[in-house]
């Protein structure tokens, strides 16, 4: 079942990305990310509570402190290079968090993996990277050639080693709590990272409200959104391998471009399309794996 879990946090995470660069046109990116938690929280209450309070221990309090700081800084770092040129020549890099996925929950949770599954990894990192690399109409290395020559991408390699680790204090959260209850977790995790953004916001912009008030609905829609996709994601790393969940949701690029295509008809090119056929192969091998 965890599969089909990722497969749709792929979908509903292609219509995140799309709804996050159009807020992204006109709104600060820290607010982007903050709405994103806040405007779940009320949502979530009810999945959370209607079985009563769940029994918990210290591990989870310490799980979901460390998920929190790690994603609401590695999650507003890249919202924030959405907005620069430097995202699309440095975005293949991306792919290569679903190594790092692949090697944390290795060493956490002894998850090792059948050949099969770690070819269709393999595929999904190869695939996607040269279907961004084509997108971009850039030199195939050229993401690596910046790491040593741009300080803002090696940061962004950076996000993308942190954003995994999150994934792992996630697992620890959910296996901590008795019964398992993903709603709670998240529902916890938002509050925390509404606050933690907060208070970021109101030190660096004393004018985020009036931009929230103007942008109400549209951050609003962002949150729902996003409320399903963090639930379908922790529903998949309940039961499945973290890699192998990571590595499906990493489809969420090839659904953008399906959407791009026919809401905007922004038809890909050949070498997208490349990219696409691997990274679905490497999908089937993930499955039948």
């Amino acid at each position: 079942m965890w599969f089909w879990y990722a497969l749709l946090s792929a979908l509903v995470s292609a219509v995140s990305v799309i709804l996050n660069k159009k807020a992204l046109k006109n709104i600060n990116a820290s607010l982007v990310s903050w709405a994103l938690f806040a405007f779940s929280i009320p949502f979530l209450i009810y999945p959370a509570f209607k079985d009563g309070w769940p029994k918990l221990n210290i591990i989870f309090w310490i799980a979901i402190t460390a998920s929190v700081v790690m994603f609401a800084y590695a999650k507003t770092l890249a919202l924030k290079s959405l907005k620069g040129s430097l995202m699309s020549e440095v975005v293949p890099l991306a792919f290569f968090s679903v190594l790092f996925q692949y090697i944390f929950g290795l060493i956490f949770y002894s998850e090792i993996l059948k050949i099969i599954p770690i070819l269709g990894l393999v595929l999904i990192i190869v695939g996607g990277y040269l279907l961004k690399v084509e997108e971009a109409r850039e030199d195939f290395l050229k993401p690596f050639k910046l790491l040593f020559t741009n300080k803002n991408a090696f940061m962004y390699l950076v996000a993308m080693v942190i954003m995994p680790l999150t994934s792992v204090f996630d697992k620890a959260g959910l296996i901590n709590i008795k019964p398992i209850n993903q709603s709670f977790l998240l529902l916890w995790e938002n509050v925390l990272t509404t606050i933690l953004i907060g208070f970021y916001m109101t030190k660096k912009d004393k004018q985020w409200t009036i931009d929230l008030k103007n942008n109400f609905w549209s951050l609003c829609l962002n949150g729902i959104v996003y409320t399903v996709l963090a639930l379908l994601y922790l529903y998949g790393i309940t039961t499945g391998a973290l890699a192998l969940v990571s590595g499906v949701k990493k489809l969420e690029v090839f659904f953008v471009l399906i959407f791009a295509w026919f809401l905007f008809g922004d038809k890909p090119k050949r070498g997208v399309w490349l990219g696409s056929f691997i990274m679905l192969l490497g999908v089937i091998l993930i499955k039948i794996g």
